[in-house]
């Protein structure tokens, strides 16, 4: 039996470091970068089919801190997202997004 997930937003972070430097080099791995991207997509999947005027993409709890993109941002984001996955050459993801674009 196939088990379904509800996907809640936003996703709840924690981030804890002791250097800036190892902020900075999470944010610059590549599987950090693209999971981040997947959240937010994902986010601004829900926010569309519930018609929102913005989406919460992540909290980070440790330092009350909420981050949003508004609607009017949706195409801005998603174009950085395409060229994101055109950098991976995840092209069928590329058309996804193309195809989630021309729905705003």
């Amino acid at each position: 039996m196939e088990q379904k997930f509800k996907l809640e937003f936003p996703l709840d972070l924690e981030i804890k470091y002791d250097d800036p430097k190892e902020l900075l080099e999470l944010a610059s791995k590549e599987e950090f970068v693209t999971f981040m991207f997947g959240n937010a997509i994902a986010a601004i999947k829900q926010a569309i089919r519930k018609n929102k005027n913005e989406c919460v993409i992540f909290s980070i709890q440790n330092y009350n801190v909420r981050v949003a993109i508004k609607k009017e941002h949706y195409k801005k984001f998603l174009n950085k997202a395409i060229k994101h996955y055109e950098e991976l050459e995840e092209y069928s993801k590329c058309n996804e997004l193309v195809s989630l674009k021309s729905r705003l």
